[in-house]
């Protein structure tokens, strides 16, 4: 008698599920709706809340938590008019969620120095060349300044997650482009470079969520062997 393997159902589940919050960002990309735009990271935490493998059920409440404050900074951006303490409330938002992807792969991995001291040269960089003389308020800069710090911090501790190899490079990818999308948004909003970057600002946010599910999600044997939480 044929016997179903319960692993590729849960491959099937999974994949399937991760169709809602992809169908939402190609709607919202097409045709922006606030209420779309939230789905995508309300059912990412959703689909990781339910389908993430026992070997990171621990420390899966910190990617919970930090698609939930990702959701609250990006309210506050949505909504700030041109009040410019939303906009650093929005940032702080944004800041914790990424001390959440930050403590998940500290628990589950460890700090890349050598990826850390790339991103931090180069980052350094653009803060101090191009940002620093483009954001005359010293409150929003010290924030932007400890945002660039936290981004760097949580995309060379993605590669050094114990996780199998696809997870490992799918929340990797979807760290960076959380880093990407930032970038186009700084360079948009503080440099005046919008164009073609504002066209790749929301896809790419989007893509960030559902890659960092997607890695959770997605499961694999090789999860019997990860030295993971």
């Amino acid at each position: 008698m044929y016997k179903q393997d319960p692993m590729k159902n849960r491959n099937y589940l999974s994949a399937g599920l991760l169709l809602v919050p992809l169908a939402c960002a190609v709607f919202a990309s097409l045709r922006y709706n606030y209420g779309v735009h939230a789905a995508i990271p309300v059912a990412c935490a959703v689909l990781v809340g339910c389908l993430s493998p026992k070997q990171i059920s621990r420390t899966k409440w910190l990617l919970i938590a930090a698609f939930a404050f990702s959701i609250a900074g990006d309210w506050m951006l949505k909504h700030r008019g041109g009040d410019v303490l939303m906009f650093v409330y929005g940032i702080a938002l944004f800041f914790v969620a990424h001390v959440g992807f930050l403590a998940f792969c500290l628990k589950n991995g460890k700090i890349q120095w050598a990826l850390l001291g790339l991103l931090a040269a180069g980052y350094g960089m653009f803060f101090a060349w191009k940002l620093l003389p483009a954001i005359p308020d010293a409150v929003l800069l010290t924030a932007v300044g400890f945002y660039v710090l936290i981004s760097c911090l949580s995309l060379a501790a993605a590669p050094g997650l114990r996780l199998p190899f696809h997870a490992r490079w799918l929340f990797t990818a979807g760290i960076a482009c959380i880093v990407f999308s930032d970038t186009l948004i700084a360079c948009c909003e503080f440099l005046d470079m919008c164009g073609l970057y504002r066209l790749l600002m929301m896809p790419t946010y989007y893509a960030a969520h559902i890659l960092v599910a997607a890695a959770v999600i997605l499961p694999s044997p090789a999860y019997k062997n990860s030295k993971i939480q």
